[in-house]
């Protein structure tokens, strides 16, 4: 099998990938995740925080219905922050730079209040001391941070619209085609999160899709240990996993996150594990990797699943192929044996 992708794998077919990939990107999926969700009325509608810091402009609404009332739902937002409940969203990937969050499935009074100036807070512990956003304008159902407003407005005694509105400087040509690339990506997928962990939430929605969840847990488990056999028990790899071993027990420490500890292991692993099966050509082959991870991330609304899902499918997918050679060169060596008899 790793032969066969050897015969493919080269600077022009990668090159051509990580293109289209990109083309793909830009063409189709970023309109669409600047608007997801959203209504073309609600692209224009007027939402608090809009107009009041000159040269900032909106580079993105996005909009999700919830199945439950106003008030529900405010419960939930207000309680954003660090040092309250989280953000609802990809918890896993903002303890990857260390954040100690976690994200909470309860309402509790004592977070039920904001005023004007309050810090929300982005992260937590010595090594983040005080980084966060201050809240800039609050009222009950909407309340404006750094970068926007977060609103809920009701449709009907039971149903709601939730609002996320983004704004940024100005900016063209480079400037703007590196933060296409890089920030606008990475904020969409967290927004998302939050989004849809707000609507799960007050919908009573969490325990929802559990099977799934196993499974992709099954497969981050056994992706992990099949990289630490890859770095660990290969010829010539333990020295090479030392450093993606250290990233994920720091994890560990300051988060005690045992999945994004795995998901730092991964990624930080794959780059030696790379270069131990594929030698120098891995260097395309990494960039390829990152474009199909940032393609995952924007389209699937719960990459953790996703990846944990393929991890699944590509473990399984090698053990069969190890069984079947197996077989092929026990089928063989008898035939073989019979030959000589």
């Amino acid at each position: 099998m790793l032969t066969k992708l050897k015969k493919y794998y080269n600077f022009w077919t990668v090159l051509i990938a990580i293109a289209l990939l990109t083309l793909l990107y830009l063409v189709v999926l970023y309109p669409w995740m600047n608007r997801w969700g959203a209504t073309d009325a609600e692209l224009t509608m007027p939402l608090p925080g809009d107009g009041t810091e000159p040269g900032r402009v909106i580079t993105s609404t996005r909009v999700v219905t919830v199945n439950a009332p106003a008030s529900e739902v405010w419960q939930w937002v207000v309680q954003l922050g660090q040092d309250r409940a989280g953000f609802y969203s990809n918890d896993w990937l903002e303890n990857l730079v260390l954040s100690d969050i976690h994200n909470q499935n309860v309402i509790r009074p004592e977070w039920q209040s904001r005023q004007v100036g309050d810090l929300i807070l982005g992260a937590g512990g010595a090594l983040y001391h005080g980084l966060g956003w201050p809240t800039k304008a609050y009222q009950a159902g909407s309340m404006v941070y750094l970068w926007g407003p977060v609103v809920v407005l009701p449709v009907d005694a039971q149903t709601s619209r939730l609002y996320t509105r983004t704004y940024a400087l100005a900016s063209s040509g480079l400037v703007q085609f590196i933060q296409k690339m890089s920030y606008d990506w990475m904020h969409f997928v967290m927004e998302r999160g939050m989004l849809l962990g707000i609507k799960a939430r007050a919908e009573g929605n969490l325990s929802s899709g559990s099977f799934l969840r196993n499974l992709s847990g099954l497969g981050w488990i056994a992706a992990t240990l099949g990289m630490a056999y890859l770095l660990f028990v290969r010829r010539r790899g333990w020295a090479w996993g030392l450093l993606p071993l250290a990233y994920a027990i720091a994890i560990l420490g300051f988060t005690a996150d045992a999945e994004s500890a795995m998901a730092g292991f991964l990624w930080w692993g794959i780059i030696p594990a790379g270069f131990l099966l594929f030698g120098r050509r891995w260097f395309i082959g990494l960039a390829l990797a990152t474009v199909l991870v940032f393609t995952i991330f924007v389209i699937s609304p719960y990459p953790q699943l996703a990846f944990g899902l393929l991890f699944l499918a590509i473990v399984l997918a090698v053990a069969a192929g190890w069984v079947s050679r197996k077989s092929w060169a026990a089928r063989k060596g008898l035939l073989h044996s019979e030959q000589r008899d």
